[in-house]
């Protein structure tokens, strides 16, 4: 709301008491000009601005960048925030705009984790590029979670960098990248998957049990 002499018709009693103490006229001027005692004048003026502090704090909520408040929530949270954004095209275009740029500029872990769990959530092919290049990431979990989220997005496209993951250092990446070439893989990936089983001496159980399913639907898919 503008707070002006123009907007006068709009405005609230106490505003115009405002204004008048705005162009320097002391509270006893203000009270024969507007026909009020001085207590009411005094109470005008604290009323409008205690308003006025909270549309400014309402203004500075507002322009908080609309991740930062994303990154605020849990995530359950974070899932009714993306579901009441599909229902708002140019919300749900902003949001996801910013985010990419946001990505490529984080620094902090934590937040990045966060970030690169959404891309899996929206499973949208115009963040794989910006993933495949996480997969180098020196952080093990940004990388886990990564081939998480390209495991969820399922293009062919990252069909080599889904088999490089099968030997990320990460047993958890191993696992996700063995279930999505599951789906996105083809020959090249059942052979590599086919050796890693007969060299999995040391391999964990539920990575093991990750290759052989899906060495098992690439079989089952080339049939």
């Amino acid at each position: 709301m503008n707070i002006d002499w123009n907007n006068i018709d709009k405005l609230e009693d106490y505003f115009i008491t405002y204004l008048l103490y705005k162009e320097s006229k002391t509270i006893p001027q203000i009270s024969k000009i507007r026909n009020l005692s001085t207590m009411e004048v005094k109470d005008q003026l604290i009323r409008a601005k205690l308003e006025i502090k909270s549309m400014s704090k309402n203004e500075v909520e507002s322009s908080k960048d609309i991740l930062d408040k994303y990154l605020e929530l849990d995530k359950s949270e974070r899932l009714d925030f993306i579901d009441e954004l599909s229902l708002d095209d140019d919300r749900m275009i902003k949001f996801k705009r910013e985010l990419y740029k946001r990505i490529r500029l984080e620094k902090n872990a934590e937040d990045l984790i966060i970030l690169i769990w959404t891309t899996g959530e929206l499973k949208e092919e115009k963040y794989l590029d910006l993933l495949h290049s996480l997969t180098m990431h020196r952080h093990s979990d940004v990388r886990r979670i990564t081939y998480s989220a390209i495991r969820k997005i399922q293009s062919p496209k990252s069909r080599f960098c889904l088999e490089k993951g099968l030997y990320d250092s990460n047993p958890q990446t191993r696992q996700y990248c063995a279930k999505a070439l599951s789906v996105v893989g083809n020959n090249n990936s059942l052979q590599i998957l086919k050796k890693l089983v007969i060299q999995s001496n040391h391999e964990k159980e539920y990575v093991l049990r990750a290759y052989k399913e899906a060495i098992e639907a690439l079989e089952e898919e080339s049939y």
